[in-house]
């Protein structure tokens, strides 16, 4: 199997490599931080693994056209494409600073399309593969405090929906996976109780199999697929009273420059 995952050094990301990278097959290792990316490759390759390792900014698209281009040489192709890179952070909207915006949404949305579309040309030649973009059940609607990462999730939903379609009776399928929370380096730091937490081991299973099935959009857990038909039908008014409002610190204090991360796992490399 050829899977090239971005995001790779932590998280979901290297949950991911880990899983995938069993004997036999070629894996395309994205990330920032070189030094972690060797470690995880020295880890997979006397499993009988090879490995190509990849330092890059997601939001770099030459940089990431060219690790692209030097997978596909390695690998003869791919199997399996996952736009895992990402991060989340608060709003820092009412400051009146868009440097912040900007770089979420370079990194979810275009970091994203940066992975996904080269490679559909490749596997439309194969007649065969699957493109996996990252999203989060936050995309499914607009959270206080997190306009800027609801909108860049339900961003990369939509566009792996149209994508889907275009693709229809080419062998070649787009999806998405929406988690909640999961139990990472990340989420360990939060201050206030995650609701439906998942460990990182169930909730892989749970993505794992979703591609294998080759799901449309797949939000999980279960818990979190049910709430989401109920806050897309509640009216703005009742969604407002009982959405968690952010702090006033969270409103006021600039966001520094994003480092890219998966949302429910550590910040990325």
């Amino acid at each position: 199997m050829r899977v090239f995952i971005t995001g790779a050094t932590s998280g979901i990301g290297e949950a991911f490599a880990r899983h995938y990278g069993q004997a036999g097959a070629t894996i395309g290792l994205l990330a920032r931080r070189q030094e972690v990316l060797e470690q995880l490759a020295t880890e997979l390759r006397p499993k009988g693994v090879n490995v190509g390792v990849y330092r890059a900014d997601v939001s770099d698209t030459a940089a990431v056209q060219r690790a692209i281009d030097a997978f596909v040489g390695l690998a003869g192709g791919a199997d399996l494409v996952i736009a895992n890179a990402g991060v989340a952070l608060r709003d820092s909207l009412l400051t009146g600073d868009a440097t912040s915006v900007a770089n979420l949404m370079r990194i979810n949305v275009i970091g994203a399309t940066n992975t996904i579309v080269p490679f559909i040309p490749i596997m439309a030649r194969q007649k065969t593969g699957t493109l996996v973009a990252v999203s989060s059940a936050a995309g499914h609607r607009g959270l206080p405090g997190r306009a800027a990462y609801s909108a860049s999730k339900a961003a990369l939903i939509t566009f792996m929906d149209a994508l889907r379609m275009t693709l229809h009776g080419s062998g070649v399928h787009a999806m998405t996976l929406c988690p909640g929370f999961i139990r990472t380096p990340m989420t360990e730091g939060a201050s206030t109780k995650l609701p439906f937490l998942l460990e990182l081991p169930d909730a892989l299973r749970l993505m794992t199999d979703a591609i294998a099935r080759r799901e449309y959009t797949y939000t999980l857990p279960w818990q979190m697929n049910v709430l989401k038909h109920v806050l897309i039908r509640s009216p703005e008014w009742l969604f407002r009273r009982f959405a968690p409002t952010p702090a006033r610190s969270e409103r006021e204090v600039t966001v520094p420059k994003a480092q890219p991360a998966s949302f429910g796992s550590k910040l990325e490399r």
